[in-house]
């Protein structure tokens, strides 16, 4: 590999667009010369020893949660090994003495010539960022988040790849826009995640609390819409789009939480209480739509706690109770069963 060759790689590493083939071996390489050879720097060389020992140091930050090894790579000779750790050297330390702050387990750093800060999380445990609105974003290993220094604007918008959970402040007059791929979530305040990753074939937004908006990058309203528009999600609910198709689809999430303080749910201690007062209170407890016949459950007289199980472990034991089943139906949920006798 020429010397310009893995410059470029180098180039495409440090602001983020590399490939995971490229990130992989830049890593592996720059972690293989470190510990294999001790490094000698020309007396000519513009860098110095000491801005070595950075360098080593700011790899070693990169890499500390991976594994160690020695890794043998036959593409280099002695030579050109020498000459382009100098290289991998000199662009990690132009780079750093630029304006460029470690946080935590994340790079922020500003990016040129737009006025965005870019949060990258290079490590294999969750990284917290608080936004200028003091919005807090939960990001995923992997993943990468742009956002303005400041939320001066009508809008707060942000630019996601990978996966992140949002805990947005609430801001009546400014909208939070969420870019992630073909797909934009519009919020005011609320909590959701929004899972886009570049080699998955699905964008997905999931929301825990509020209320949120989703459009496709399509949507010409989205810049411009003052009311409701796009899909309307609301807790427990999620959207999936199909990059490929082109097709959104609404859901309730894998695994549905209770909305309401535990508090109140355990006082929901339900005595001789008819099936069909059972599922209207679940569906308070959960925020999920639950279609049932009313006459045909009235008279089930079941006694049970809300509290104990999830969601669809106490459908189960309701359902098997009764000899009735359950079926999700993409945003809500069916039970249907013959009724009790008197």
């Amino acid at each position: 590999m020429e010397q310009k060759d893995f410059l470029v790689i180098l180039k495409k590493y440090r602001n983020g667009t590399a490939t995971p083939d490229e990130k992989k071996l830049v890593d592996e390489w720059c972690m293989a010369m470190e510990a294999a050879n001790p490094v000698h720097i020309p007396e000519d060389s513009e860098l110095k020893q000491e801005d070595w020992s950075n360098v080593a140091q700011h790899i070693r930050n990169t890499n500390r949660l991976k594994k160690s090894g020695r890794t043998r790579l036959l593409w280099y000779s002695t030579g050109i090994a020498a000459s382009l750790l100098i290289g991998c050297a000199a662009y990690f330390l132009v780079v750093d003495r630029q304006q460029t702050e470690i946080i935590a387990s994340a790079d922020v750093e500003s990016s040129v010539p737009s006025d965005l800060k870019r949060v990258v999380n290079t490590q294999n445990t969750a990284h917290v960022a608080v936004l200028p609105d003091g919005s807090e974003v939960t990001l995923a290993p992997a993943s990468e988040l742009r956002f303005s220094k400041s939320f001066d604007g009508s809008q707060r918008e942000v630019y996601l790849e990978g996966e992140a959970f949002f805990k947005v402040s609430h801001d009546a007059t400014r909208p939070f826009l969420v870019y992630a791929s073909q797909v934009v979530t519009k919020v005011l305040g609320t909590s959701f995640t929004v899972k886009a990753f570049k080699e998955e074939k699905n964008i997905t937004v999931a929301v825990r609390t509020g209320k949120v908006s989703v459009y496709t990058h399509r949507d010409r309203e989205v810049k411009n819409a003052d009311g409701p528009a796009g899909i309307i999600l609301t807790p427990n609910q999620q959207v999936v789009y199909n990059k490929k198709e082109n097709t959104i689809a609404r859901m309730i999430v894998d695994s549905p939480q209770r909305i309401i303080p535990d508090e109140e749910v355990k006082r929901m201690r339900l005595e001789e209480a008819t099936v069909s007062e059972i599922l209207a209170a679940i569906e308070k407890v959960y925020g999920v739509d639950i279609v049932y016949d009313d006459q045909v459950f009235a008279s089930c007289i079941l006694t049970t706690s809300i509290y104990d199980g999830d969601l669809y472990n106490r459908l189960e034991a309701i359902c098997g109770a009764i000899d009735a089943t359950f079926q999700v139906e993409e945003d809500r949920i069916v039970v249907t069963g013959p009724g009790c006798k008197n």
